[in-house]
């Protein structure tokens, strides 16, 4: 493709041999055809080197609010000079350039490479695919372009955010609940010393006693307390009402915010952990311990986008023959435009289960971003209390969380409306 300078050059030079011809004049007609000549060849003349091209991130997952380090490496294969080679690497859109350049011009020599590096700030949770590069490459005189693509992406998953919850608070309010992994005397597996007893073929070689054998003769092996957990159940209200506020303050990022801290804060205690996402449809991962099951929560949690107008109480009636006998649930849910919620949590603490709902303030969240009337407001507030005071009533711990609330600060507030 000719730039701008190369079609100038061109019609110039088809200007000079007609105006050469209609005053017959050889001078200007030659230096015409010289300039047609002189664009023809360039372009048969014009072109790129074989470019390799390589990416490397600081880490593959990240949590939001983290910077991501990134590093290109251009490399020309070829046995030729790349000319000028403008290399651009795409990002998405919802990433911000925090220092350095995703661009530079280029003009490599024959295996010669040349590293880009930036860093980007991850404002917000998701999946995303940085690239492809886009490669334009100019001849020597710039009167050529030509663009391309390297097809080479690198996928990336920012988690949410992981805040500090208040250990002895839980403790204190539900001491029998949240108990994390408790030592029962009896024989299985876990992490104390029970008893010896005899080696029996098929036992793990790691659990013989050598003390024991060296001192009797007999080969023994170490039987361990059983440890149990508890099994917690997270349901994340992910609903098109979700989406309210601004961009990086509405219900729905404050819910998978609180979600994966609490879901961290229980897995780090060797709690079971379950997660159940409702909006569109049902998404549910099945009570697990353990890193894995961690990742599995926060990847999840990273891919929750505001849509559909599940109930509550679809997602109870679903679940309620995989809940656990007594369980602790956890709801987080604005609770508007769903009238089933007080039923559904009805069911739940008539099965004996203990529920906490978690509600961010949809109406402070529109406030963000539009102005409300000061009577309007108020009236909705009061409608909120109601509602949140009806949960109460039905043996749930209600959480009215604000948008300026963090979220150790709003768990102190549970109260009884």
């Amino acid at each position: 493709m000719w730039t701008r300078k190369a079609s100038f050059t061109f019609t110039g030079g088809i200007a000079l041999i007609l105006i050469g011809m209609m005053i017959t004049n050889n001078q200007m007609m030659i230096l015409g055809l010289t300039l047609i000549t002189f664009i023809v060849v360039n372009s048969w003349v014009s072109g790129h080197g074989d470019i390799e091209v390589q990416r490397t991130l600081s880490a593959d997952n990240l949590y939001k609010g983290d910077d991501l380090y990134v590093e290109l490496l251009v490399t020309n294969r070829s046995n030729r000079r790349t000319q000028l080679l403008d290399v651009y690497d795409n990002i998405p859109h919802e990433m911000k350039l925090r220092s350095g350049l995703n661009q530079m011009r280029l003009n490599l020599r024959p295996g010669e490479s040349a590293r880009i590096r930036y860093v980007l700030r991850c404002p917000l949770r998701g999946h995303y695919s940085i690239g492809p590069v886009s490669l334009r490459v100019r001849n020597t005189f710039n009167l050529g372009v030509e663009d391309m693509y390297v097809d080479h992406h690198s996928d990336i998953v920012i988690f949410p955010q992981i805040k500090e919850v208040e250990e002895a608070f839980l403790r204190s309010r539900t001491p029998k609940m949240y108990t994390g992994a408790t030592t029962l005397r009896t024989p299985g597996q876990g992490s104390e010393f029970y008893s010896l007893r005899e080696y029996v073929p098929g036992d793990p070689f790691k659990n013989i006693n050598w003390k024991a054998f060296a001192r009797t003769g007999d080969l023994m092996v170490n039987e361990k307390c059983r440890d149990a957990v508890t099994d917690l159940y997270i349901l994340l209200d992910s609903r098109d009402v979700a989406r309210i506020g601004t961009v990086l303050k509405n219900p729905l990022e404050m819910g998978t915010v609180s979600a994966a801290s609490l879901a961290a804060f229980f897995l780090k205690r060797r709690d079971s952990v379950a997660l159940g996402i409702y909006g569109d449809g049902l998404a549910y991962l099945p009570p697990d311990t353990g890193d894995k099951q961690y990742f599995k929560i926060l990847s999840s949690l990273a891919g929750v986008k505001p849509e559909g107008s599940m109930p509550l109480q679809a997602v109870t009636n679903s679940l309620s023959g995989r809940f656990s006998r007594g369980s602790p649930v956890f709801v987080i849910s604005s609770c508007e435009g769903d009238g089933t919620v007080p039923a559904a949590v009805r069911d739940l603490v008539g099965r004996g289960h203990e529920v906490t709902v978690l509600s961010p303030s949809s109406i402070d969240f529109e406030r963000l971003v539009s102005r409300i009337p000061r009577m309007s407001y108020e009236v909705l507030k009061l409608e909120r209390q109601n509602r949140l005071t009806t949960l109460a009533g039905s043996g749930a711990q209600v959480i009215d969380w604000m948008p300026d609330m963090d979220l150790s600060q709003a768990i102190m507030q549970v109260r009884g409306y």
